[in-house]
């Protein structure tokens, strides 16, 4: 045997494959060695030193992962630091194209060896980025829903229309016969791909880049979501008349009919599988796993069936996603056992190494051709600027026709204007199926990079969701007139806060004659879903037994409704993220003039008040959100139910507004004056006087103390036959937090409410020695007090905080 075969073999003996120096040969021992015996692996065959434990599938494999996760995530956090709000998926293609050029390095790079190794079996890198491909693809058509498409109106429907056929038509007359024949460096079908490419607004792009913009709450960004969705129809239909115009007839028939008969088995046979799974499901008890990755299986068969067909493979997991009931049981558990592996993990491979196939000498090239107006990448760029402007200016037309201000359709021209993650793959699977040439891909991988970079960073300062939720008038409780209309907003995250939100509106208004329009949002977590979603239940009965997103608050409050005829209220349920819950109660507030928001504990105690029976942190926080910026009045109610025999109980409700001084006690103290109208409500007014005047409230704050206080008493001191005042009041003088604690604890039993403001003696001798021991900052020094383990028989306690900021026109 010769030296070279003898290197060749010895090369198979001891890392388990060898290739000829030609290339035509390639050997590999079976099964596959896919781990290394050790770092210090040592080989029998004297001439080896030994085989790196890169050279193993699966340690290299984990180099891959930890380098690529590290490098993404330092992108993003470098990005963030210096403020720009780069989405995550463009942080995975920076750090690929970052290292793009390391190819050049010569072989025994340690950064070779990892990420271009010299042999020509399949890459798991590269294979498990394809599993996180199918995988993001199902997931997102899992969020997306199809229902938003039957809310959207007419003209969210033509912009849709318009930003995607408009700018086709321009490429088709600026263009003309280039899109057959092609021109000096570019092919017919490369002038076709990326007109077509170009022009789309693809939606799950677009709902990604708006959740990473923190907009999809928002009324806009609701519009840009339901816009997108039909552009991204009117798409597909341009592409399913594309395929038949531009392909053999036969092919094309075969392709529809295919694509067809998959939709029928998901619509027909599929989704009601679906369903008919979600039903046996008993309520709060998770879907059996076997389903699960008989699902997932499904998905990748999916992708394979259509890439068989020749057609975009992509599409197969998607449509199937969207056969998925979406919501708890089964989309929510599908979101929650994979998104953040297959996000975090998985993903980053498939965008990371693609960026790598960047030919950085190529674009140097190229680049200075450009100042001839010759070369491949000039006839590209000449394509996307031709079509980017065309679609940016027709699509900023039809909502500024529709009365929307011209930076908000100009910011929304540019959002469905944004290239990323589904034009990517598409330009990927054309260059498989050898559509566009490999430089071309360059060209688009680099258009696609600066548009998810440049684009979002332009959004960003261009649009301030802030503004939507500033107030220009006063919108407390100070402010109503005597006899005007109290609106109301009441919040609920879960069907414990029912009891006690009824209850309280029950007790504290009058049955008669109430002015009170009371508006009930039922907060639900987004899981299982793309997009958030604001229904109203004005036209919708609830029934027993009729499965809604609220059925409970439904029933409770419609019952509440057809007894307290005389108070209005209107039902809403919206399902949100919870790190932007506040900007959906802030909208609702805004859109119906609230001017008292009502907020429930994020604690909830049994029955006997000795047992936290639930506490969630996501609840407190939503609570601290909207007592930040809210455009109202806010109230936070701890509710608590006395112990007392039915027989037994009083039938006056007793409440006990608690009076320092500043805006938040005089907010309460009108609480405490609208509810008095009740003639079952008994009102005491404590009034805490410091020993010193010590962070008192002075000149005109101590003008309106002292005017709201005599209002109250004044107008609510006139006696009925055979009852006594509707109103008392009590003075106590305290030194020091001791006092105060003692003094409360005296009449925790006496009543069963206690009306507070937040910032009732903040800084003054009667929360001195207490604001150390605060537990719960929203509820402020005296409110944590009296809901503290001290306070054991205690009644329910608001929380008041006067409207914070008023905008000056």
């Amino acid at each position: 045997m010769d030296s070279f075969n003898l290197t060749f073999w010895n090369e198979l003996t001891s890392r388990g494959y060898s290739i000829t120096e030609d290339g035509t040969k390639f050997c590999e021992k079976q099964p596959v060695l896919v781990n290394s015996f050790g770092v210090w692996e040592k080989q029998p065959i004297p001439s080896q030193k030994g085989v790196m434990v890169l050279d193993y599938d699966l340690p290299q494999l984990e180099a891959v992962i930890v380098l690529v996760l590290c490098l993404w995530n330092i992108f993003y956090f470098l990005l963030k630091k210096i403020r720009l709000p780069v989405p995550r998926i463009t942080s995975m293609m920076l750090a690929g194209a970052a290292l793009s050029q390391t190819s050049l390095l010569p072989n025994d790079w340690l950064v070779q060896r990892i990420f271009f190794p010299d042999d020509l079996r399949p890459k798991l890198p590269d294979t498990l980025g394809a599993f996180g491909f199918v995988f993001y693809w199902f997931l997102e058509g899992v969020k997306m829903d199809v229902a938003m498409i039957k809310r959207t109106g007419s003209k969210v429907v033509i912009t849709g229309i318009v930003t995607v056929l408009f700018p086709i038509i321009t490429a088709n007359i600026v263009f003309g016969s280039l899109r057959e024949t092609g021109g000096k460096n570019l092919t017919g079908m490369e002038y076709r791909t990326i007109i077509f490419m170009q022009s789309i607004s693809a939606f799950t792009g677009i709902s990604r880049l708006i959740r990473d913009l923190e907009i999809d709450h928002s009324e806009f960004g609701r519009i840009v979501l339901s816009t997108a969705m039909v552009a991204d129809a009117t798409g597909v239909g341009i592409n399913v008349v594309a395929m038949f115009a531009w392909s053999d007839w036969r092919v094309s028939s075969v392709q529809g009919v295919g694509v067809l008969g998959f939709v029928i088995v998901l619509v027909w046979i599929f989704r009601p599988l679906m369903l008919l799974v979600v039903r046996r499901t008993p309520e709060e008890r998770p879907v059996k796993e076997y389903i699960i990755y008989f699902i997932i299986i499904l998905s990748f068969f999916s992708f394979e069936y259509l890439k068989m067909l020749h057609f975009f493979p992509a599409i197969g997991p998607f449509l199937l996603g969207l056969c998925v009931p979406h919501g708890p049981p089964l989309g929510s558990a599908l979101i929650k056992k994979f998104e953040s592996f297959n996000t975090g993990i998985i993903l980053p491979l498939f965008l990371f190494f693609p960026m790598l196939q960047i030919d950085g000498p190529w674009i140097v090239e190229e680049v200075q051709k450009l100042r001839h107006y010759d070369g491949q990448m000039y006839e590209a760029l000449t394509i996307i600027v031709v079509i980017s402007a065309s679609k940016i200016f027709f699509t900023t037309i039809p909502p500024l026709l529709a009365n929307m201000p011209l930076t908000d359709s100009f910011v929304m021209s540019l959002i469905l204007s944004n290239k990323g993650f589904v034009e990517m793959c598409y330009f990927m699977y054309a260059v498989e199926k050898k559509s566009i040439q490999v430089k071309s891909f360059t060209t688009m991988a680099l258009m696609i990079l600066f548009s998810s970079t440049v684009l979002p960073v332009v959004i960003h300062y261009l649009y301030d969701g802030s503004k939507r939720f500033i107030c220009f008038q006063k919108r407390n409780l100070m402010s109503l007139k005597p006899g005007s209309e109290m609106k109301f907003l009441t919040c609920i995250h879960k069907a414990d806060h029912i009891t006690g939100m009824i209850n309280f509106l029950e007790q504290s208004f009058p049955l008669e004659d109430s002015t009170l329009t009371c508006y009930v949002l039922n907060l639900i977590e987004l899981v299982g879903l793309d997009n958030p979603l604001f229904i109203s239940h004005q036209m919708q009965k609830a029934e027993p037994g009729h499965m809604s997103y609220s059925t409970n608050v439904l029933i409770a409050f419609d019952q509440f409704k057809h007894y307290w005829k005389s108070i209005t209220v209107e039902l809403f349920t919206s399902i949100a993220n919870p790190k932007y819950m506040h900007q959906e109660i802030y909208s609702l507030a805004l859109d119906k003039q609230a001017s008292f928001i009502m907020l429930p504990f994020h604690k909830t105690w049994s029955s006997d008040q000795t047992t936290v029976v639930s506490e969630d942190v996501l609840r407190r926080k939503v609570n601290m959100n909207v007592l930040t910026q809210a455009p109202c009045s806010v109230g936070i109610l701890v509710h608590h139910q006395k112990m007392v025999p039915t027989q037994k109980r009083d039938p006056i409700f007793k409440v006990c507004a608690i009076f320092v001084g500043g805006k938040d006690d005089r907010e309460a103290l009108a609480m405490g004056k609208h509810m008095v109208r009740n003639q079952k409500v008994r009102l005491t007014v404590l009034k805490l006087i410091p020993g010193t005047m010590v962070g008192m409230t002075t000149g005109w704050d101590q003008m309106l103390d002292t005017a709201e206080l005599k209002e109250t008493l004044r107008n609510n001191s006139i006696p009925s036959e055979g009852e006594h005042n509707f109103v008392e009041y009590a003075e106590e003088t305290v030194d020091d937090g001791t006092d105060t604690s003692r003094i409360l604890l005296s009449v925790a039993t006496t009543f069963d409410l206690f009306v507070v403001g937040r910032s009732s003696g903040e800084g003054t001798d009667v929360t001195r020695a207490l604001s150390e021991w605060t537990e719960f900052d929203e509820l402020g020094v005296i409110g944590d007090l009296l809901v503290s383990s001290d306070f054991r028989q205690r009644g329910s306690v608001l929380v008041v905080q006067q409207q914070q900021n008023v905008a000056c026109r």
